[in-house]
């Protein structure tokens, strides 16, 4: 399926359960839940022109902290894969035929806030993080392939809408706005791979997950 269909997709759900009444209350969350979320990531600040969209998984950890206030742990995945245009990596590098795959994994902490929506079952979040940001590019050529990274600092914000569907389950839409900085320079993977044009990358996940209370 196509990265645009997915994300009018994604669009679509949300929709759908905004406007689906429920008769139960939902208390944000127990102390604890663990989650899961996978979804469709568009690219911005040259990325979309070196790389375009891609998508993304993360695994979630919360931790109560007071009232609806929860510390937010995250481990995830950005996967952009090859250049759009497969003769720059050839060009920047003057060896022929050579193949490069971008992936960027993070590591993030934070905040998150819940705010239960009347007497329904949807809670909406908010979350602020900043994280570790590993660009990896794996590098291929007729004789020989590698893993190349750089590593980056920077942060994360997020708006989802949680649907409690049973005592301990939850169904999530969210979307998260990806940002860091490069050094801009020769020496950095990313804004070397991408000719210059990547220097403060920043990239939209629009996800669909699944929350578990840990009671």
């Amino acid at each position: 399926m196509h990265a645009r269909s997915v994300a009018l997709l994604v669009s679509g759900v949300l929709i759908a359960v905004l406007a689906r009444p429920s008769g139960a209350v939902d208390n944000v969350a127990a102390d604890q839940r663990l989650g899961a979320r996978v979804g469709y990531v568009e690219t911005f600040e040259g990325l979309n022109d070196q790389y375009g969209p891609g998508w993304d998984v993360a695994l979630f950890f919360n931790q109560h902290v007071w009232s609806r206030l929860f510390f937010d742990l995250h481990v995830g995945a950005i996967y952009l894969g090859e250049p759009l245009d497969p003769e720059i990596d050839d060009d920047i590098t003057n060896i022929d035929n050579i193949e490069t795959e971008l992936r960027t994994f993070y590591f993030s902490a934070g905040a998150i806030y819940g705010i239960p929506l009347g007497s329904t079952a949807y809670t909406l979040t908010t979350s602020l993080a900043v994280g570790i940001y590993s660009a990896s590019l794996a590098v291929a050529t007729d004789f020989v392939s590698d893993d190349l990274s750089d590593q980056y600092f920077g942060g994360q914000a997020g708006l989802g809408l949680v649907w409690r569907v049973g005592t301990n389950w939850s169904l999530e839409a969210s979307s998260t706005l990806y940002y860091f900085a490069t050094n801009a320079q020769i020496d950095d993977l990313l804004w070397f791979f991408s000719d210059g044009t990547v220097e403060d990358p920043m990239m939209l996940g629009i996800n669909l997950g699944l929350i578990v209370d840990l009671r």
